[in-house]
């Protein structure tokens, strides 16, 4: 059995996996303040405190970080709406607000998401494919969402197409705040989106 080095009491799979975070920050914070076309890999590293060696040990080039970075913020979402989902609630009208309002509360919370993963994902076309699959797994969760507002509510590609035309209209908002960084009114922004999506699933 090879005995692992442990270097200021971490193992150097630690140390690695403390670098990757420190990478995965860094890249969030040049990329939404930089944006894709002007950031550096230098950037990156003067941002992470850490040299270009350990860039490249862990990430192939810029476009493997970037990707990165919004796979995280994908994955934070994922897990926000799972843990909102798991929680009793009284009604599923209350259910989907809070849905909804824990989606606003993370993206407003820190608006550098919003600019990594909806608007500088738009750069290339790698970078597209990545939001469009982003934006398919909103649209079908909006269609979770309309289905439990309403039993009726129908199925199929017009459900669908009204989940993501509602999608994309919440998406401009969050960029429009995060462009503008104009606070969003999360209580009458939340209760107009609840009503909405009722709406909607009743057509």
């Amino acid at each position: 059995m090879t005995e692992q080095r442990v270097y200021a009491g971490m193992s150097a799979e630690e140390r690695t996996a403390r670098r990757r975070e420190q990478f995965l920050a860094a890249g969030l914070e040049v990329f939404a303040d930089r944006g894709w076309a002007a950031s550096t890999v230098a950037d990156v590293c003067r941002a992470a405190a850490l040299s270009p060696r350990y860039f490249y040990e862990l990430f192939g080039g810029r476009e493997d970080l970037f990707l990165a970075v919004t796979g995280r913020i994908a994955e934070q979402v994922e897990g926000t709406v799972r843990t909102v989902v798991a929680a009793p609630a009284a009604d599923p009208q209350a259910r989907a607000r809070a849905v909804l309002e824990a989606l606003a509360a993370y993206f407003t919370a820190d608006p550098r998401t919003v600019r990594v993963a909806l608007m500088e994902s738009l750069a290339t076309e790698q970078f597209r494919g990545h939001r469009r699959r982003l934006l398919e797994s909103f649209s079908a969760l909006a269609g979770k969402l309309m289905r439990s507002l309403w039993a009726d509510a129908s199925s199929g590609p017009a459900l669908e197409i009204r989940a993501a035309v509602l999608t994309g209209g919440l998406v401009e908002l969050l960029i429009a705040a995060a462009s503008t960084r104009t606070p969003v009114p999360l209580d009458d922004l939340l209760d107009e989106l609840t009503a909405l999506y009722a709406a909607a699933a009743r057509l």
